[in-house]
């Protein structure tokens, strides 16, 4: 059974993303989300084809640990990956209304994610 608490849906949002299954992740976005990071406002298209863009580098999420406040909820975990990077640990304050994300601050380190970064650059694009 699904938990609908915040820290339910906030669990299921990570869990979902390093898994890479983002038609859950858009089911859990409300349709007036938005994201901030690194001084960035994307609404929910933007960050889900964000998300996306990230996949080929991630393994999982694991989830360290979950604090709530009403409808907020932070989250803390490590973006596990597969490159020079390892695991970045991450923090996302998300705001959750009607059972929906409504919004999402991502906090990391820009210089443990560089090589991320670097890696998905490097990457050849797929022959189509």
């Amino acid at each position: 059974m699904p938990d609908f608490s915040v820290e339910g849906i906030a669990r299921s949002y990570i869990l979902a993303v390093g898994s890479h299954d983002l038609n859950a992740v858009g089911n859990l976005l409300s349709e007036d989300f938005v994201a901030t990071f690194a001084g960035t406002t994307l609404d929910k298209a933007g960050w889900t084809t964000a998300l996306k863009r990230l996949l080929p580098a991630l393994v999982r999420n694991e989830i360290r640990d979950v604090f709530t406040a009403q409808d907020r909820v932070c989250i803390v975990y490590d973006f596990s990956t597969n490159t020079a990077a390892g695991a970045v640990r991450c923090i996302e304050l998300l705001t959750i209304n009607a059972d929906k994300i409504r919004e999402a601050e991502l906090v990391l380190d820009r210089v443990a994610f560089a090589p991320v970064n670097e890696a998905l650059k490097a990457q050849v694009p797929p022959a189509k």
